[in-house]
């Protein structure tokens, strides 16, 4: 009986040669690296459940509001997790003073359909007003008719707390202190907004610039184009063009004509987004010039830029940017809902809850690329397809 020798393992392009000429009944080895199939690149993503935390009782929030929130958050794929408020207490605020610098951001009350009006910010603001260093609203919107044409109104007013004035003694009036007015311009400047008003009465305006300039606030004037001006003038140049400025500074006792001249030169009547902070965002209600108490009715706008504000600050810039891309692709096709006005050539006006349905669904996702809203910065630019992406990506979970 002949003994043939075993034959060598071969690379797969010898396969063929191997089974004409070697052993029948053996499959080849295969080289690393040289398989029958295409070799695929390895690659490991760590993917963590993206989460919100905010303050307050998710049982206390309505009913519209609370379905209109459970479908924004199930199509971002949010976890949204309602954590119990602190109470405000005098010794919890000293401690809390004391380690600002290492404590954790508080987690702000999420509480849009709260009603604040800017009325109660004058005269030394209610007693029922939250705590806060200072206040901004939001309007932001992408032509609401005739006012406006087809401009986008990209707009923030700000305003500090009545607790936060204390008497000068210069103009014998109350003066926003010199860290307030600082934390808000470098909040503005956060936004890449560079042209600015500070409006007040001539009784303070002396004393304003004279606190301005000793604060250093001119070596600056690069960055900002501040204009500190009297009520009269401001509401002229409101009157003949709401976009003059990108944020507007006005002390609390005016905050209610300013508001109101907004309000009459855009033509939107309904509530805004609104800001409250105390050493960080503490706060998010709605703003709007009606004084009556109670809980605001669903306003897709309002609670569609209150999510995405309060995500972005929790660090979720993607589902911000996923929020108001969707709300400004149905805004430019034409979708509006009652107080908002659209420029489409063809406009269709929907109730809030149906607004929310066609911006899960993604509706307006064929329309042209839209403009973006200073509050939520762009998304990073995509590599190159000519560069090579990485192998390994690393999803940080921000809510925590």
């Amino acid at each position: 009986m002949e003994i043939q020798p075993e034959q060598p393992d071969l690379p797969t392009r010898s396969l063929a040669v191997a089974q004409a000429g070697g052993a029948p009944d053996r499959i080849s080895a295969v080289q690393s690296g040289q398989g029958i199939f295409p070799a695929q690149r390895p690659s490991l993503s760590l993917i963590s459940s993206a989460q919100l935390l905010l303050a307050g009782d998710g049982e206390a929030v309505p009913q519209d509001w609370s379905r209109a929130l459970a479908r924004l958050t199930a199509w971002l794929e949010l976890d949204l997790c309602h954590v119990p408020a602190r109470p405000a207490g005098a010794l919890r605020q000293v401690a809390a003073w004391a380690a600002s610098g290492r404590a954790a951001p508080a987690v702000p009350a999420f509480l849009p359909w709260q009603n604040v009006s800017p009325v109660a910010l004058q005269a030394g603001g209610d007693a029922g007003l939250p705590r806060a260093d200072w206040v901004v609203s939001y309007l932001h919107d992408q032509g609401t008719g005739k006012p406006l044409k087809a401009s986008t109104l990209d707009l923030v007013l700000m305003s500090p707390h009545p607790a936060a004035c204390p008497m000068d003694a210069d103009c014998d009036a109350p003066l926003p202190r010199a860290e307030t007015m600082q934390a808000m311009l470098h909040a503005a400047h956060a936004e890449r907004r560079k042209r600015i008003a500070i409006i007040v009465d001539a009784r303070r305006r002396n004393a304003l610039v004279r606190q301005m300039l000793v604060a250093g606030r001119i070596a600056a004037r690069d960055e900002q184009e501040i204009e500190i001006l009297p009520i009269e003038d401001a509401l002229c140049h409101l009157v003949r063009h709401a976009g003059r400025w990108d944020a507007i500074i006005v002390l609390p006792e005016l905050r209610s004509l300013v508001f109101a001249m907004l309000a009459e030169v855009t033509g939107i009547w309904t509530p805004w987004p609104m800001l409250w902070h105390r050493r960080g965002l503490s706060m998010i209600t709605g703003e709007v010039l009606d004084e009556a108490d109670g809980s605001l009715p669903l306003n897709a706008p309002l609670l569609v830029q209150a999510l995405a504000l309060a995500a972005h600050h929790a660090g979720l810039g993607h589902a911000a940017r996923r929020l108001m891309q969707g709300a400004s692709q149905l805004w430019d096709c034409g979708i509006f809902t009652p107080g908002r006005g659209s420029v489409a050539p063809y406009a269709t006006e929907v109730t809030d809850i149906e607004f929310i349905h066609h911006l899960c669904r993604g509706g307006g996702r064929r329309s042209r690329a839209s403009m973006s809203w200073r509050a939520i910065p762009a998304a990073p630019t995509a590599l190159s397809p000519r560069k090579p992406r990485p192998a390994l990506q690393l999803v940080a979970n921000t809510g925590e």
